[in-house]
């Protein structure tokens, strides 16, 4: 297959349809069509099959679709570098962040950034391990922001660890559950795990099992920062929560840290991106930024 076809079928997949992937790509409809026949010629298979929405990828076309968007972001970021070789103040950074990462650490070195590059695009979503470490080495993602991943898990990345943070529990201000003392009196509450089970959010039970307790029963799971806290505060959900994070921003939900004899495991922040492969001057200056914030928020650690 010519790899020219890879980012018609890229725009396909992301359009669902075939005419709004040509409105996209400002090209005809026909062309486009004509494109997709000649890559599914070429590959002996379909890449898609039509539903009454528009297109989706076949299973073998969904193989096809994960190489041609790692090779359309390669050759992207092949075509930035070049150009902010040049000085041209150009491109794209794609950046994966934690809440904790999003709030107290990319705000302040996103401003840094812009005094060097004001108009390079920065795309943001959030995201945890394990399920943010896989765009990382596919090189969908430039940069990653989060807590630490396993050693079992960083194979392909490189980690570079920024700073680290108390970890706490947290309720309502008006729960029952803010009288806890001991994490066993708080087997039976009302547990919301933050991110994907296995990930960072799963502090508490490694706590629980750290004291010899049996793991108490998350049955709320919820990757968006902002309806855990609602949870919290409505629903008198307790979860694990940055210590940072409540002091800097928690003032504004009615929640409260629980004050338990046992301490938690501190929670260790770290940038990670593809291991052996090079960020682009744009990425590698906003990579830069991120190190001097930091560096000061250690220093006010201290």
């Amino acid at each position: 297959m010519r790899l020219q076809y890879a980012p018609i079928l890229v725009a396909i997949a992301d359009a669902g349809s075939i005419r709004r992937a040509a409105e996209l790509l400002n090209k005809s409809q026909p062309a486009v069509t004509k494109t997709l026949r000649q890559a599914e010629s070429d590959l002996g298979f379909e890449v898609f099959h039509r539903v009454s929405s528009g297109v989706e990828p076949t299973e073998i076309g969904r193989i096809v679709l994960a190489r041609a968007k790692m090779i359309t972001s390669e050759h992207q970021r092949l075509v930035d570098e070049v150009q902010q070789l040049h000085g041209s103040d150009t491109g794209t950074i794609t950046v994966c962040v934690s809440p904790m990462a999003a709030v107290v650490l990319l705000p302040a070195a996103l401003a840094l950034f812009r005094r060097e590059f004001p108009s390079v695009e920065v795309h943001i979503s959030n995201g945890l391990f394990p399920s943010a470490l896989g765009p990382v080495r596919d090189g969908l993602t430039d940069i990653l922001l989060g807590p630490t991943p396993p050693e079992d898990r960083i194979n392909g990345l490189t980690v570079e660890p920024l700073f680290e943070t108390g970890t706490v529990l947290v309720t309502g201000e008006n729960s029952p559950w803010l009288k806890a003392k001991r994490l066993e009196d708080l087997l039976d509450a009302n547990w919301i795990l933050m991110g994907p089970r296995g990930g960072p959010g799963d502090e508490f039970n490694r706590a629980f099992h750290q004291h010899g307790l049996p793991s108490p029963s998350a049955r709320t799971v919820s990757e968006s920062y902002f309806a855990v806290l609602s949870m919290i505060e409505s629903m008198n959900g307790v979860c694990n929560f940055p210590d940072r994070l409540l002091h800097s921003h928690g003032a504004g939900w009615k929640i409260k840290k629980i004050d338990i004899e046992e301490t938690l495991n501190p929670m260790h922040i770290s940038m990670i991106t593809r291991a052996g492969a090079p960020l682009t001057p744009a990425a590698a200056s906003l990579a830069n930024c991120i190190r001097r914030r930091s560096t000061t928020l250690r220093a006010e650690e201290n």
